[in-house]
């Protein structure tokens, strides 16, 4: 019989996080942040219950008190993360920004990857562990599909869409393949900063600021004009 899939709801995530942040026991609390601390240096996998019971000071029985299965556990530290830094407070603050009159596309873009940088940096690990997780796991990505459709992708269309009806984006870009690339240069930069290059010297404030002085303008209303011409070009149209 195949292994019915999980759906995972606003109210799971709600839940998980409440618990997340007041652990009942300070056992509990001690598996809880053994746990958080193991999953993000070695993942799912590589955390063990055992590992994460020896790290907590208590007996695997113990941790099977608390948490019946590893799912469970799992639940417990991810889905906080899931909430907070992905699917609720980040985009709460970037949609009021987004309805600012006069925002541009660009400060827009800014804010929004400066604020979900500053939540990474809080534990690159988890985040690189959600991201992984995401990628290979088919329950885990379909569990939370839609809750990424409800809460990220439908927040910024209409915000993308209130920027183009107040000419701040051309009328003529595909906003559904601007949110796409907006979504590709987010994921793409933290692949490339904590997975492929963590080593490398990062500036995250100049990098943002570039990838977002090449979205807008692409797609701002200034980018239908016509390009200004240089020093050089001028110089010579006057020879």
């Amino acid at each position: 019989m195949p292994k019915k899939k999980t759906r995972v709801s606003m109210r799971d995530l709600e839940r998980e996080t409440r618990k997340f942040n007041a652990p009942a026991t300070d056992k509990e609390r001690a598996i809880i942040e053994a746990a958080v601390a193991l999953i993000g240096e070695r993942g799912i996998d590589g955390a063990t219950t055992a590992a994460i019971a020896k790290r907590a000071k208590v007996t695997e029985k113990t941790l099977f008190r608390y948490f019946p299965s590893k799912r469970d556990l799992v639940r417990r530290v991810l889905f906080p993360l899931i909430l907070q830094r992905g699917l609720g407070q980040q985009w709460e603050k970037v949609g009021t920004l987004l309805k600012m009159k006069g925002a541009s596309l660009k400060e827009w873009y800014v804010a929004a990857t400066t604020k979900e940088l500053d939540a990474i940096s809080k534990n690159v690990g988890l985040t690189r562990t959600v991201t992984i997780e995401l990628l290979h796991n088919e329950e885990f990505r379909e569990a939370l599909a839609s809750l990424w459709e409800r809460q990220i992708w439908q927040p910024m269309m209409q915000g993308l869409d209130e920027l183009q009806a107040n000419d701040v984006i051309r009328k003529d870009v595909d906003l559904e393949v601007l949110a796409r690339a907006i979504h590709c240069l987010h994921v793409g930069y933290f692949v490339t900063r904590h997975v492929f290059a963590p080593d490398k010297t990062w500036d995250d404030a100049s990098e943002v600021d570039q990838m977002a002085e090449i979205l807008s303008a692409g797609s701002g209303a200034e980018a239908g004009q016509a390009p200004r011409q240089s020093h050089l070009q001028t110089a010579g149209a006057k020879s």
